[in-house]
């Protein structure tokens, strides 16, 4: 096995070199064993062609080789030793919400996020609505969800509604205008004497007629009359 070696000349000889092909070893790997796999790995003659394959865990994606290749899997031919690095990622899922009425109130939470992140989805109703529930049925408007795919999520509003009442003694006289208002709508109460009285002032004292309310919750009006004539 000398190479070069010295031999004495002492009679006719043949001597025969015996050469062989390269073998060069391959190595495949992952940036990280619990990410994925990768096959392909070994001692290989030089000049022969493999076959690299990356397969990721669930919830990773793969993402390149460490040389910048993106081919997955991917044919090589080995002319040296050599490591593969197969680049593995946390797969990324998008969050998105609406609002069943666009002018209700506002949404925070929305956005790419890595798997298994825990979010906050907050919705904050404007004046005059009321968050009702989520799409999926939760109806606390602070809530915390773990990603664990794609989601698309409805934020559900109700417009504020409220009841005004208009009452008087029957026999005194009438009163217009209760019923049932959105918040901040005006409501117009009118009071008319039946015969032999006149309106005199609403029972928290105020004594305009017609009387102009905004509103903004459930209320009742109740109109005094008097003994008199128009």
């Amino acid at each position: 096995t000398q190479n070069p070696r010295t031999v004495q000349v002492t009679q006719d000889r043949t001597f025969t070199a015996v050469f062989a092909i390269d073998e060069h070893n391959v190595t495949a790997n992952a940036n990280n064993e619990n990410y994925g796999t990768v096959t392909g790995e070994g001692v290989y003659e030089y000049g022969t062609s493999i076959t690299l394959t990356a397969t990721p865990n669930d919830h990773y994606h793969f993402v390149k080789w460490n040389d910048g290749n993106t081919e997955n899997p991917r044919t090589v031919q080995v002319t040296q030793d050599s490591t593969f690095t197969a680049i593995f990622a946390i797969d990324e899922h998008n969050v998105t919400i609406s609002k069943n009425i666009s002018a209700a109130g506002t949404v925070t939470g929305e956005g790419i996020y890595k798997y298994g992140t825990n979010i906050t989805l907050t919705a904050t109703a404007n004046e005059g609505y009321r968050f009702k529930g989520w799409s999926d049925g939760v109806t606390e408007s602070s809530r915390e969800i773990l990603v664990t795919k794609d989601l698309n999520i409805t934020a559900n509003f109700v417009v504020l509604r409220y009841t005004i009442k208009a009452l008087a003694n029957e026999w005194e006289g009438t009163v217009s205008g209760g019923g049932v208002y959105t918040k901040g709508e005006t409501a117009i109460l009118f009071a008319k004497g039946m015969s032999g009285y006149i309106f005199a002032q609403w029972a928290d004292g105020n004594d305009e007629n017609p009387r102009y309310v905004t509103v903004d919750g459930n209320k009742t009006y109740t109109a005094i009359f008097i003994e008199g004539e128009q």
